[in-house]
């Protein structure tokens, strides 16, 4: 029967789609739009079917022209959610900016703005829009992941648990459930991560990044075997050059992790040179890939890529709140300290104060954290905000930090105490009359409010040689912390380094607290006199225990800082001095202001 209008060919077209024939369904979407050029019905339809081709360009061009003859909201949606799938966040923001502040009920439109708010990076307009969308439906999961993800963006870890935790597991389709794992893994929940990922791949046997998603949370949690596994799984499986591309990466983390740096550096060269259009991803083989070429002496290679893939990331970078945050922790570390210490009773509820394990990240604290953990007596959470968030609590309550801790009353530090120690709970909710070890590096900056609401903590501050602790920082994928843009180029490490010793040089001598110093060069030279030291200091006994940091960290499987590999192996000195093979690449400026800071912290540069 000849057709002769729009809902005859769509039907058709919808009848072969439910027969098993796209190509059919196609022909027909096309004799369509001859028939009725420029019909918004027949072209929108075009472009959905281009859109599960992954067709992106054609579909978008379709998306275009129906709405240039008919501006509905759906035609408007539709492009802008097309748009943000190829990463043109600003153009789609132009095409649904204006519906979604006179729609702002409407579910989809809030969503898709979201996504295009976040990815201008204005994660404020994207939380505001995405709550809009869940108000209205609650058990929507791309709902849920999308504001769990913005969450994750800003390091609100607790708000994106708990809408991880609101999401429909049983309903999820494979994609969903895909990003869920990842959601799990970029919040630290890896022992979670791993039976959803096997849940997953058991549903969805080809899926190959599924398989890959598996093989890098069996690596966070040093299952190496389960590693392997999936890595073999997924190469019997058809892979794209992106797949190949994230198998060659696994398969250098493997190998690395194995000792086997030779092949590791193979395989992750072959992902760095491959042609993968994701920045995001290509950014973070550089660091593994840099991290590698360093291993085998090959430093020259090393800083080349570890450059690239700072620089990579610098030119993705869609949020400026970290820098914000910076500039935010720059400005309380130029606080003036007071000297004035009011004599502090011990606190009427008898909990022991923690030990506080501080320095800037990389200086050897996850090492200290874990030689602790082992001892009776102590009991570590790993590295938690507990102590930033008790600080906010404070700030909100309209105290000044620094400057009015001296006027606390009783009665306000014993709810900030109590606020605290709840927060401990979650991860050690039987604490057994055990000291709590808090380990967070830049609580550093954070030890006035410290000495405010535990008058009987004890801090180890680790430290090791400045020049080390920066390169460090530069070798690793650090952009996720609290400080975000801090780590985004040697400089920057730099400044934040010299701004907290200069800190530290204002605060020490005014502090009334137990300190010791902790220098990572010591302990790992001489791990007996330093850890005798250390358990003196804690009124702890020593024994031969203290010398063994390997065995208790792979008992824990789980550890949430990038030393998670290194603290599995006994104590060595292959990271001492590391600095000295990349002096001929630092910039001399760079050096020349660093220089006060290293003398100030007992370091020199020659």
């Amino acid at each position: 029967m000849a057709m002769t209008t729009v809902d005859q060919y769509l039907s058709a077209a919808d009848h072969a789609m439910q027969q098993g024939q796209p190509p059919l369904a196609l022909q027909l979407l096309m004799a369509a739009l001859a028939a009725f050029p420029e019909h918004p019905d027949i072209l929108s339809r075009l472009a959905i079917d281009a859109y599960r081709r992954g067709a992106m360009r054609e579909a978008i061009a379709y998306f275009e022209r129906a709405l240039a003859v008919d501006e509905s909201p759906g035609n408007r949606c539709n492009l802008a959610m097309a748009l943000c799938d190829v990463d043109r966040y600003a153009s789609a923001l132009q095409t649904i900016q204006a519906l979604s502040e006179r729609q702002c009920e409407d579910p989809l439109i809030q969503f898709t703005a979201a996504r295009a708010w976040r990815g201008t990076g204005n994660p404020e307009r994207a939380l505001r829009a995405i709550s809009r969308a869940i108000d209205a439906a609650p058990e929507d999961a791309d709902f849920r992941l999308l504001r769990a993800q913005i969450s994750v963006d800003q390091d609100h870890w607790d708000s994106a648990l708990t809408d991880i935790a609101a999401v429909p597991v049983l309903r999820l389709s494979p994609f969903q459930h895909y990003r869920l794992c990842g959601l799990l893994m970029q919040t630290g929940q890896f022992t979670r991560a791993m039976p959803e990922y096997r849940a997953l791949v058991a549903r969805a046997p080809a899926y190959a990044e599924a398989w890959l998603g598996l093989a890098a949370a069996c690596e966070r949690a040093n299952d190496l075997d389960g590693m392997q596994d999936a890595l073999t799984r997924v190469q019997v499986l058809p892979l794209n050059s992106a797949q190949h591309a994230g198998v060659n990466q696994m398969q250098g983390k493997l190998a690395s992790r194995r000792n086997d740096n030779t092949s590791a550096c193979r395989f992750l060269g072959a992902a760095y040179e491959a042609d993968v259009s994701d920045p995001l991803w290509k950014s973070q083989v550089g660091f593994d890939y840099g991290q590698c070429l360093d291993k085998v002496g090959r430093y020259a290679e090393a800083w080349q890529v570890f450059n690239a893939a700072h620089a990579t990331r610098n030119r993705i970078k869609t949020d400026a709140a970290g820098d914000h945050q910076a500039l935010d922790f720059f400005a309380l570390l130029r606080v003036p300290v007071s000297g004035h210490w009011p004599a502090l009773a011990a606190p009427a509820d008898h909990r022991p104060d923690p030990v506080f394990v501080v320095g800037f990240p990389r200086s050897g604290t996850t090492l200290l954290e874990q030689i602790l953990d082992a001892r009776d007596g102590l009991v570590s959470f790993d590295e938690q905000p507990y102590l930033p968030k008790t600080l906010l609590a404070l700030q909100n309550d309209g105290i000044v930090y620094p400057s009015e801790l001296a006027a606390l009353d009783a009665q306000k530090r014993e709810q900030l105490r109590n606020y605290y120690f709840k927060q401990t709970e979650a991860l050690v909710p039987e604490r057994d009359g055990r000291r709590l070890v808090d380990k967070n590096p830049l609580n550093w900056a954070r030890v006035p409010l410290i000495r405010a609401l535990f008058p009987q903590a004890k801090i180890i501050l680790a430290l090791r040689h400045p020049c080390d602790v920066i390169l460090s920082c530069y070798m690793q994928n650090l952009r996720s912390t609290v400080l975000g843009g801090a780590f985004s180029d040697f400089g920057r490490i730099a400044d934040l380094y010299i701004a907290m010793a200069d800190y530290w040089q204002a605060l020490m001598p005014k502090l009334d607290l137990p300190v010791l110093v902790s220098r990572y060069e010591n302990l790992v030279q001489d791990p007996e006199a330093s850890t005798r030291e250390i358990a003196a200091f804690l009124d702890l006994p020593w024994d031969a225990g203290w010398l063994d940091n390997s065995t208790h960290a792979r008992n824990k499987a789980i550890i949430h800082t990038p030393s998670y590999a290194q603290v599995m192996q006994p104590l060595n000195t292959k990271a001492m001095g590391r600095w000295r093979h990349y002096r001929p690449y630092l910039d001399a400026a760079v050096m020349a202001q660093l220089e006060p800071a290293v003398l100030a912290m007992g370091y020199s540069l020659d």
